[in-house]
């Protein structure tokens, strides 16, 4: 059963409360070798690009820190990050609230097809990028368009200056890249390969693999029904002067939002933005996003998502069939995957009445305040920022599906693509000339860090999870990897 038009608004109004979404970078911690520094250096391609840096608070498994090497024969692959609509794009903290890309969350909540849980904190250690710095050889980067964050991804501001960095970082490696877009970062990238590079051949083969999380490859409806529950509301007596009046508001504030990147309310994503350019080009029949190039078939790639299912009940281990399948909450399921080789998607199931087990502790009260009781879901509920693991702006915390992203990464790393006589070809501290109408910024010294703030990770879960064993920093349960093309 899915939503009738009236709910599907109400979920969308709720929504865009909480979506602001959707990339990544690397400065060596200052104790590396002269090897790793040289392997790692922090001057490459600032124009387009920023490398990160480890930061206070990620450390390995067994407690140490974190200090990036690159490969066993002294190269290195970059891997660059592409943060999401109205996101931040700096690893400065764990807090995305504070500055942060999504990218920078903690490992630390893990989807098991039911409620999901959070992990008890002495087996949480890194953030997503703290993860990505211990694989010998990656070379990590942020992507940052911050500024323009509101904007479509033709803008040259993101796509053409992505495709910039990618071309600048493979020619100073050597090897192809690998891209990773969260949300609307995913479309970034699509835009990005589908642009010519200085030799005239497609930015895509400069991409050894493209990996995204929560991308909305065929739109989102999200916005559409926003609007239509606002215009609806202009019918009806009592409300429709106030909601007029709010709607020219919300279109002040998102014209604002795309002429100056700032925002009426000081959210930095819904309502403030809710009809900038971004957001219209993201609706699944906008002419733009209808426009924008698929991922090339030489590109491959890899998809993963999370599906909200609520409705029914649980009781005593006994799950009903849920009534409504959410996506992410801001991206349909069949959206995240359209379009890849393979995907990976992390379910969490809600019921209307729900008993708590001493297992999960991600319950219907949970998901929105992390809290362990249960209650019916009401649309407060959903006003607040939530807790499930498979929501839209958590999907880089969850386990399952960092594990896969992690082992795609690596497997690249392990096996780097070497650009077609790039290798010979490039001097290694060449830089690629900014393209007509790209603005190019040299990135400021990376900002100082401060110490994780106590209790900002929310793993208070003493149980042990289902069927879970230990591979690399944080607990994993496995999950099933779809591949499309097998499958068609």
């Amino acid at each position: 059963m899915r939503l009738t038009r009236i709910g599907r608004s109400i979920a969308a109004v709720a929504s865009l409360a909480l979506a602001g979404s959707i990339g990544v970078a690397f400065i060596p911690n200052a104790l590396a070798e002269d090897a790793t520094t040289e392997a790692f250096p922090a001057n490459v391609c600032t124009d387009f690009v920023t490398p990160t840096h480890v930061i206070e608070g990620d450390r390995t498994a067994d407690g140490k820190d974190i200090t990036p090497q690159p490969a066993a024969d002294g190269s290195a692959t970059p891997v660059i990050l592409v943060h999401g609509w109205t996101a931040h794009g700096k690893h400065i903290n764990h807090n995305p609230h504070q500055g942060s890309s999504q990218y920078s969350l903690y490992v630390d909540r893990v989807a098991d097809g039911s409620k999901g849980y959070t992990l008890p904190k002495e087996q949480v250690s890194s953030s997503f990028i703290g993860m990505l710095q211990q694989i010998p050889g990656a070379a990590v980067y942020m992507f940052d368009y911050e500024a323009v964050n509101t904007h479509w991804v033709t803008d040259p501001q993101i796509g053409k200056k992505l495709a910039n960095g990618i071309e600048c970082l493979t020619k100073h490696y050597g090897k192809k890249a690998v891209v990773v877009g969260h949300s609307m970062g995913g479309l970034a990238a699509r835009a990005a390969m589908a642009e010519r590079d200085s030799q005239g051949k497609d930015v895509s083969a400069r991409v050894a693999h493209l990996v995204t999380f929560g991308t909305p490859n065929e739109g989102t409806a999200l916005f559409q029904l926003a609007y239509d529950l606002v215009d609806a509301s202009l019918w009806v007596p009592g409300v429709n002067i106030a909601t007029g009046l709010t709607k020219v508001i919300l279109k002040k504030c998102s014209e604002m939002a795309d002429k100056t990147g700032q925002f009426c309310f000081g959210m930095g994503g819904p309502p403030d933005a809710m009809y900038t350019e971004g957001a219209r080009a993201m609706l699944p029949d906008s002419a733009a996003l209808q426009a924008l190039p698929k991922v090339p078939d030489s590109v491959p790639y890899t998809a993963l998502a999370g599906d909200i299912q609520l409705g029914g009940y649980s009781m005593f281990g006994f799950n009903s069939k849920r009534l409504i399948d959410m996506g992410d909450f801001a991206v349909p399921l069949d959206s995240a995957i359209a379009g890849a080789d393979e995907h990976q998607v992390s379910t969490c199931e809600y019921g209307i009445a729900a008993i708590a087990s001493g297992k999960h502790r991600i319950g219907i009260k949970d998901w929105v305040q992390g809290h362990r009781t249960t209650h019916i879901l009401t649309p407060l509920d959903l006003s607040r920022e939530m807790a499930t693991p498979c929501y839209h702006n958590n999907l880089m915390s969850e386990v399952n599906l960092v594990t896969k992203a992690i082992a795609t990464i690596k497997s690249v790393v392990d096996h780097p693509v070497a650009l077609d006589g790039a290798a010979s070809e490039i001097a290694p501290d060449e830089e690629v000339t900014p393209t007509e109408g790209t603005e190019t910024t040299p990135s400021e010294p990376a900002p100082s860090t401060k110490p994780a703030e106590e209790g900002e990770t929310t793993s208070d879960t003493t149980e042990e999870g289902p069927a879970a064993h230990t591979e690399g920093s944080v607990s994993v349960v496995p999950g099933e990897v779809t591949h499309d093309k097998d499958a068609a």
